[in-house]
């Protein structure tokens, strides 16, 4: 069934994507230009995208803040895989339990917990007052709540205790089935969950400002350390991290898009059955 959408509906979409694209469109042009104090930019340059690209530093700001965004990532994937395979298996009423711990990161901070985490464990003279340990705990509990919503509906979805059913009629055990039949079903709704997970991490700067700040420098960082730098310096470190971001995001989008096509054309195939 199509909607009809009116010329007022049309008008205000488009509204919104000029407010929202504007401020991307000008820090993208600024970053290429040499002066830009009046209507029009003067001169356009690639050397602050040379000078960025070429700083060691900024890489390695930017390699850090990958790592610190996949480990997190991994680990509360394989914890929140390994504890629902348990709870709807073993015990379903476990699962209500599961999903309201999940939705507790909803209610707290970041900031509010960096900061409690920080004055708990630093200086405990345990594997917690690492500061590194602290900011992928902290993560790990961060992203919870999306990998959680992800991983469960992808089990809901490749029918977990129907193929775990069938694998035991035909003689294979419980876990050899979720690891060689289920976990290879669900492989792109974990990495769906896991890159968004990831691009939300990738662009965190006031837990990890808070934690560690003075030992392990991240993109975001970087970013606000070129605050005294030619504005064109900033422009131009933020539109690479968008790019990098905007990339994780589509990559999400691509294998949720595929799943989805490849869904609807097995829906296709048993209804002309």
């Amino acid at each position: 069934m199509k909607t009809k959408t009116g010329k007022g509906g049309v008008i205000f979409l488009i509204v919104v994507l000029l407010y929202l694209t504007i401020p991307l469109a000008t820090t993208l042009i600024y970053s290429f230009t040499l002066n830009w104090t009046r209507i029009l930019p003067r001169g356009f340059t690639l050397k602050y995208y040379i000078q960025i690209l070429s700083d060691r530093r900024f890489i390695m700001a930017v390699l850090r803040s990958v790592a610190i965004s996949i480990i997190p990532v991994c680990m509360t994937s394989l914890f929140v895989i390994l504890a629902l395979y348990t709870a709807l298996v073993y015990s379903p009423r476990l699962e209500r339990v599961l999903e309201l711990i999940s939705m507790v990161p909803y209610t707290i901070n970041g900031v509010v917990l960096a900061t409690a985490v920080l004055a708990t464990y630093a200086g405990s003279g345990t594997i917690f007052s690492n500061r590194l340990v602290m900011l992928i705990c902290i993560y790990c509990v961060g992203g919870l709540p999306i990998t959680f919503r992800a991983i469960r509906n992808n089990m809901y979805a490749v029918n977990l205790r129907q193929l775990i059913e069938a694998a035991e009629i035909l003689g294979a055990g419980r876990l050899y089935a979720f690891f060689r039949i289920v976990v290879p079903c669900m492989v792109s709704g974990i990495m769906v969950s896991m890159l968004m997970c990831m691009a939300g991490i990738f662009g965190d700067y006031a837990m990890v400002r808070i934690i560690a700040a003075s030992i392990y420098e991240t993109a975001q960082l970087y970013l606000f350390a070129t605050r005294n730098q030619p504005i064109q310096v900033s422009s131009v470190v933020l539109v690479v991290l968008m790019i990098i971001t905007l990339s994780v995001s589509l990559s999400a989008l691509y294998l949720q898009m595929r799943d989805q096509d490849k869904s609807s054309k097995i829906k296709t195939v048993n209804a002309g059955e």
